[in-house]
């Protein structure tokens, strides 16, 4: 048994010595916890025993500004479930942050690990102020315990936001431990705790002049990014710090205590920006001299950025919310959000439109300004104001009309600069209607293959999936590409006299003509004809067992309606169709049915779905309702000779 007092210098800081059960210097055997372990985990070779992570906070007073600082110390105690393997470890920081004191600890030795620090790149352009630190932990022996501890320091407390319990490792038990100052005020916002049996205990040290915040959570997965699976901001539980002010010299400082200071601090960083509008003057004159009406001008430019400026991702450090100089973003042809908005919004006023520098969330994350923290922010677009109608400009997308809105975007609030003042505002949300696909089919037997017609009118996301992959080839391989995606990948389908649609219309549906034949949709069996007249068959694979642990996130809400005419072949009569259904839920539908009018047999179909998280607690009653489908879906027409 640990001493009280033993126990309390464990939490107030030399938890890598004294924490209990993993941390002792005597526990250096796991072998017999090496079956549990595995069956508790079977899908790694590596625990983590014990997981710390220890945070705590001061004020540098050096320098140009004071700011409040913050150092998180942390510390794991891995176990090799099987001899000679390693664990991989990447550490990301940037210019407001460090990485210290990194530690490996085998056989009460002390090793230097080799690791490797670069600037952070994709796609062969280095995000300026992203890094990141990999490392290779050998675990040579199974069920050796090895200690791993770094520290990560913060130059600035407003980037240390969210803290989340889940990490690459499955977790025997992870400890949070804050040490809060008296001088300084912080919230903590929990998000998805509901299901997780996590521990709190707040501990107060009236010696030391500070508050201590222990969470603890036993028995945690290691985080794994599912196909189609939510942001783990939407599902793992997690904390957000909100560091609302502090006190030096006798004198109380405001953090972030409301949407207020989230703004003044967003507007301090955009003002250092430094764009130079005379360098974009030639560009929007070109752009605009044409145009007769300010939606035309408006468009003209909007659309322009969308093309001609490439998107690339800056999302750590200061130039997370710093955009860049819009004349470098010209100059460059590329840009992050934040420097295709900046570059927009120039342009805009140039041309004389108030348009205005606007800060949003995503559907990746679950906050509105309600939480003021760097956290609640991903995004960055542009609005106009034009006749007292604000219209959302997001430069990153591609293909999307002015006044549509992307699904990842839809529903959710906007900060909108207003000089010393701000405007929230939300992005317009669609019903799955403004997806619409229409298809209209009309087929006929010629030696038996279907032969017709098909129309599809695409709009919304599904016209932008279809342009933007279109858009994405190269010219050699365009119409190869469309002819895959017509044929759904079926090799007896064949594809011909396809009309050329306009594909730079963002305002108008996609409309697509084509000629079709299909090869072994149909069986004989002696005056029978069983006939296949459904080859898209929307969502039918879309079932989820018990091995999937996360919800499930479309792309964004689905509306197909379908008409297939069929000529019924001379000398036969519909001899069986399946039966109508009518299947609805609040979120979903689907309606299928069959009729006959004269010489031929009408398909109609229309499906619907209005909500784009399937949570696991939701797969039964989704599944129940793939399975209705399809058993329809799965029946077959059959003729028979008269």
């Amino acid at each position: 048994m640990i001493s009280s007092k033993l126990r309390w210098l464990c939490l107030a800081g030399a938890v890598f010595f004294c924490l209990p059960a993993a941390y002792t210097q005597v526990q250096n055997d796991y072998s017999n916890a090496i079956p549990s372990l595995k069956s508790k985990y079977p899908k790694t070779d590596v625990v983590a025993v014990a997981f710390t992570e220890e945070f705590s906070f001061g004020i540098q007073s050096k320098g140009p500004e004071e700011k409040v600082t913050a150092n998180t110390s942390t510390t794991q105690l891995l176990v090799s479930l099987k001899d000679f393997t390693s664990k991989e470890d990447a550490i990301f920081y940037d210019d407001e942050s460090s990485i210290e004191n990194v530690k490996f600890i085998s056989k009460g030795k002390s090793i230097k690990l080799p690791m490797q620090c670069m600037d952070y790149q994709s796609e062969g352009i280095f995000h300026s102020d992203a890094k990141i630190c990999v490392m290779k932990i050998p675990l040579e022996t199974k069920g050796i315990p090895v200690s791993y501890s770094y520290e990560k320091k913060y130059k600035d407390v407003k980037y240390l936001t969210s803290v989340y319990f889940h990490e690459g490792v499955p977790i025997e038990e992870k400890t949070l431990v804050f040490n809060i100052p008296d001088w300084l005020e912080v919230e903590f916002r929990e998000f998805n705790f509901a299901g997780y049996d996590i521990k709190k205990e707040v501990q107060k040290d009236a010696s030391a002049n500070t508050t201590r915040y222990i969470y603890k959570l036993k028995n945690i997965p290691e985080f794994e990014r599912e196909y189609r699976s939510p942001h783990m901001a939407k599902t793992y539980p997690h904390i957000i710090l909100v560091s609302k002010s502090y006190i030096a010299n006798g004198q109380r400082k405001v953090l972030f205590e409301s949407v207020k200071d989230l703004y003044a601090w967003y507007r301090s960083v955009t003002s250092q920006t430094n764009n130079n509008p005379e360098e974009l003057k030639p560009v929007v004159q070109q752009l605009t001299q044409n145009k007769k009406t300010d939606i035309e001008k408006i468009e003209s430019m909007f659309y322009w950025v969308q093309e001609k400026i490439r998107y690339i991702a800056f999302e750590n450090g200061i130039m997370g919310f710093r955009p860049d100089a819009a004349q470098n973003v010209l100059k460059k042809k590329y840009g992050d959000c934040k420097g295709k908005a900046n570059l927009l919004a120039q342009m805009l006023k140039l041309a004389g439109y108030d348009a205005r520098l606007t800060w949003i969330g995503t559907s990746d994350l679950p906050y509105d300004y309600s939480l003021p923290s760097l956290g609640v922010d991903n995004h960055m677009i542009c609005t106009v104001i034009l006749d007292g109608k604000r219209y959302f400009l997001d430069g990153t997308e591609e293909h999307i009309a002015l006044n549509d809105y992307a699904h990842r975007i839809q529903g959710k609030q906007v900060l909108i600069e207003d000089g010393s003042n701000y405007i929230i505002d939300k992005i317009p949300e669609f019903p799955a209607e403004r997806n619409k696909v229409q298809t209209t089919i009309k087929l006929k037997l010629e030696n038996d293959i279907l032969t017709g017609t098909t129309t599809s009118i695409f709009n919304g996301e599904s016209k932008i999936n279809v342009v933007g992959v279109y858009e994405s080839m190269r010219n050699d391989n365009k119409q190869d590409a469309l002819q895959q995606f017509l044929k759904g990948g079926d090799n007896n389908v064949t594809i011909k006299s396809l009309k050329e649609p306009n594909w730079a219309d963002r305002q108008k549906p996609l409309q697509l003509e084509y000629e079709i034949a299909a090869k072994n949709q149909v069986t004989k069996a002696g005056n029978e004809l069983y006939i296949v007249l459904d080859r898209d068959k929307e969502l039918s694979t879309l079932e989820f067992d018990s091995t999937r642990r996360s919800d499930y996130e479309m792309r964004h809400k689905y509306y197909f309606v379908s008409t297939t005419e069929f000529t019924i072949p001379d000398g036969y009569k519909v001899d069986y169709t399946p039966d109508a259904v009518n299947v609805k839920t609040k979120d979903y539908s689907f309606e299928g049915a069959f009729a006959v009018k004269g010489n031929t047999l009408v398909y109609t179909k229309k499906m619907i779905v209005n909500k784009t998280n399937i949570r696991k607690s939701e797969f039964n009653e989704w599944n129940n309702f793939i399975r209705s489908v399809n058993k329809f879906y799965n029946d077959q027409v059959v003729l028979v000779k008269k």
